[in-house]
């Protein structure tokens, strides 16, 4: 187990910080140092092993912890929130660590976080849970790409998913979402699954990444896939943007676009990816009901 708080000993060495479990088991002197000395090599501590804690950076005191816990051997690794001490840039290589050292050692391995970044990063499944219940367990693209409900579709994401609220309304075969301003039809596949909530309140999710300033392939597709929102504030990223839009109606939306030149207090036409549009019920944890209802079933539990 690997905490946030490191819990070194800090009378001792790195190394003797490292044997200390091992020799309160009673393994032997040389099996002790044989498995400390594997760890420090795979956790590059080798030049540390004489010195104590209060001589090591956050980073160092980091995987001193994880190579206390590497030289049981242990079936499965607790990862409890080990990188929350650590300042962001830090924390991002100490995770690319992280990720190399389950490759080489191959040990299942539970991670416990509220960073959505890292569990994205880090996971080969990914559990959300919110009030002590799983809200879905997937893959990390699924759980990104496909939430089932409206709690695990705002907590993956950054900038987080726009929410708008309003109706379904129906035109032939055509379903539209209407409300705040916006007026988009959805996909003839999502039509089929949502056609029974047609005039009922409902919420549209659409990520900051689903729009886009100009007509492109897979944006825009028709007249009712955009809609005109007014440009707040422009926050340039370098390679992308932010931008914060206003809409008729006056509900506020984030979109990150490819970045380029732009003013702000303009209005503009959004075109927007109908694909990538997602419908749920009302509430905090409505489901998303434009999703096959065994893709649901599949990735919930309880």
């Amino acid at each position: 187990m690997v905490f946030q708080n490191y819990a070194l000993y800090p009378h001792m060495t790195v190394y003797k910080n490292m044997a200390f479990g091992l020799k309160l088991r009673g393994f032997k002197k040389a099996d002790i140092d044989e498995r400390v000395r594997d760890a420090s090599a795979i956790l590059g501590l080798d030049e540390f092993l004489d010195r104590k804690p209060k001589a090591l950076s956050g980073g160092q005191r980091q995987r001193v912890a994880l190579g206390r816990a590497i030289v049981r051997q242990p079936s499965a690794f607790l990862f409890d929130e080990p990188l929350s001490n650590l300042d962001a840039k830090l924390r991002v290589t100490t995770r690319a660590e992280l990720k190399h050292l389950h490759y080489r050692l191959k040990t299942t391995t539970i991670y416990v976080t509220h960073d959505q970044e890292e569990a994205m990063t880090l996971g080969d499944r990914v559990c959300v849970m919110d009030i002590g219940l799983v809200q879905q367990i997937d893959s990390p693209m699924n759980i990104y790409n496909y939430p089932v409900n409206r709690f695990v579709a705002g907590f993956m994401g950054m900038p987080p998913m726009n929410f708008i609220e309003g109706k379904l309304t129906q035109d032939g075969d055509a379903v539209f979402f209407e409300g705040e301003g916006l007026a988009l039809r959805l996909t003839d596949e999502v039509a089929g699954r949502v056609m029974g909530s047609v005039g009922k309140e409902v919420v549209m999710g659409m990520r900051p990444e689903s729009m886009r300033l100009r007509q492109e392939p897979g944006y825009g597709q028709g007249p009712s896939q955009t809609f005109e929102a007014k440009v707040g504030v422009v926050e340039p990223l370098g390679k992308e943007m932010d931008l914060y839009l206003e809409t008729s109606k006056g509900k506020r939306i984030v979109s990150r676009i490819p970045a380029e030149a732009l003013d702000h207090d303009i209005t503009t036409t959004m075109h927007v990816a109908a694909d990538k549009l997602h419908i749920f019920e009302p509430g905090a944890h409505g489901l998303n009901i434009s999703l096959p209802q065994e893709q649901i079933a599949a990735a919930t539990v309880g």
